[in-house]
């Protein structure tokens, strides 16, 4: 008997601990209710906050009953429910764990300078959104490799693919060093970029796993597409690359079985948009793909001295900005600009690369400067307008990027001018896409190109000022023609003509 009396103490006690928790743990939900002549005196069913009543309830039916009856008393001036708010997500959050270099990433959450991220992840992370990263190729690395689909390798040249082959369904980076015995060569051995892990890791590197960095639209997923190899790369290949990241079918690679809804092109050079390269630009927004090109690091006015694939149509050009939200000193710049995102200035971009010098070396970290860098921003930012809103053409997510861009500073050195319409702001560029209506025959207004007396050939530099030399070859675009290669500077100018050289900082393994 003494043995069943003491179980069912201890039911009852556990059952009343039970009690008591549930209704410590569960919020209350209430009501503000602002009277036209407040009563004096106390409240029995209220308590009130400065001039306001504040009434606690039970359930929503309770609540919601209580506001009606609320809104029907003549002596309420207005009723609202009192909802619980919290910190916007950030890495850490909801059982995540802070990314190792978070702190760093300026560009991601700084007042003044970065865009607005935490609040869009609030809203969404850009789930299974497809974009493609054509550029020099993907290595291996922690932070990305769950995060990379199939891609291609459309480097024709067997010697600038440095794989040992032409075309492939491989888009594994080999590495792009130069060393004495390259026709590129002119004086300096460079070491192997990792371009392309670094603008992906921007893009969507795992976030909230307590290592490395976090990306723009971590949900997402990434097709890379190497069009750059040693040396540089052909602009045909570069073309095809946009296609085939498309969905369009090129030769040489079986096709993309996972389409991108958002390209990303850290590249290009002087001269006009060719007939060659517009085509595939056209291409890949028919089959309804935003593409998101850098403007070049050359400080030039763009509406006067043309970059390619920049001015093409179609297309949504990024400048960079600094961490004090100024023109980035290397940016181009002018009317041609359609938004600016962070890109570096003192301090650099913090993203995914590899210690490799030459072949590829273990997953690292480093900050890089460039509009190469500003323009993943704005790919990832896309991405997540796609997730909430997928019926978008690439016009509409365009206008929305332009239309949802935060102002510039009276004390900044950019303005709508020479900047674009404003800093990219993740959280209201999502917001405006949630709010739009599917129009698939939206046009965007394009910029007019001003008239040059330039020739229609692109120099590519290798990250030296233009004036005082550095060129390494010549590509003729005119009517999509290929005089050469992009050599070196496409390296560093379809790369670092959209890279200042790299710093390496705050090194992690």
């Amino acid at each position: 008997m003494k043995k069943i009396s003491y179980y069912l103490w201890l039911g009852l006690f556990i059952w009343a601990i039970a009690i008591v928790s549930e209704a410590h743990g569960k919020m209350k939900s209430r009501l503000i209710v602002k009277r036209k002549n407040p009563a004096r005196g106390i409240m029995r069913e209220a308590f009130r906050v400065t001039s306001k009543e504040v009434h606690q309830f039970n359930s929503e039916k309770e609540l919601k009953e209580a506001k009606e009856n609320f809104k029907l008393d003549a002596g309420v001036e207005w009723v609202v429910e009192d909802k619980v708010m919290s910190h916007f997500f950030e890495p850490g959050d909801d059982g995540t764990e802070e990314d190792q270099l978070w702190f760093l990433q300026w560009h991601y959450h700084d007042q003044v300078a970065g865009i607005n991220l935490p609040a869009a992840w609030d809203i969404t992370f850009g789930e299974e959104v497809v974009v493609a990263v054509v550029d020099t190729g993907i290595t291996s690395h922690v932070d990305l490799n769950s995060k990379i689909l199939a891609g291609a390798d459309l480097v024709s040249d067997p010697f600038m693919g440095n794989d040992g082959d032409g075309r492939d369904n491989d888009p594994s980076d080999p590495g792009d060093w130069i060393s004495s015995g390259d026709p590129c060569f002119n004086g300096q051995t460079i070491d192997s970029s990792w371009h392309g892990t670094h603008v992906a890791g921007t893009i969507a590197a795992k976030t909230g796993n307590a290592f490395g960095v976090a990306g723009v639209s971590f949900g997402a997923k990434v097709v890379p597409v190497r069009v750059l190899g040693k040396c540089g790369g052909w602009a045909s290949d570069i073309a095809d690359g946009i296609k085939w990241a498309a969905g369009v079918p090129v030769s040489g690679v079986a096709p993309n079985a996972n389409p991108a809804r958002v390209i990303n092109l850290s590249l290009g050079g002087r001269g006009s948009c060719s007939a060659m390269m517009q085509e595939a630009v056209d291409a890949a927004n028919a089959a309804g793909a935003v593409v998101v090109v850098a403007s070049g690091n050359s400080n030039q006015n763009i509406d006067f001295i043309h970059y390619s694939p920049a001015n093409c149509k179609g297309v949504i050009t990024v400048a960079s900005t600094d961490e004090n939200m100024d023109k980035s000193f290397f940016s181009n710049y002018g009317e041609f600009i359609d938004i600016s995102a962070p890109g570096g200035g003192e301090v650099g971009v913090m993203s995914t690369h590899n210690d490799g010098t030459r072949g590829p070396g273990n997953s690292d970290y480093i900050q890089m400067k460039g509009t190469s860098m500003a323009a993943p921003h704005v790919a990832g930012v896309a991405a997540l307008m796609v997730g909430v809103n997928p019926a978008l053409s690439p016009a509409q997510i365009r206008q929305a990027i332009v239309d949802s861009a935060a102002s510039f500073s009276a004390s900044s050195s950019c303005d709508d001018s020479i900047c674009g319409s404003g800093l990219l702001d993740a959280e209201a560029a999502v917001m405006m896409a949630q709010s739009m209506e599917a129009d698939p025959d939206f046009v965007f207004d394009e910029p007019a190109l001003s008239a040059t007396s330039e020739p229609v050939t692109i120099t590519w530099f290798n990250g030296q000022d233009e004036e005082t030399g550095g060129a390494c070859g010549t590509v003729d675009l005119q009517n999509g023609g290929g005089g050469g290669p992009f050599n070196l500077s496409l390296l560093l100018g379809l790369l670092m003509a959209l890279l200042i050289p790299n710093i390496r900082v705050n090194k992690a393994w």
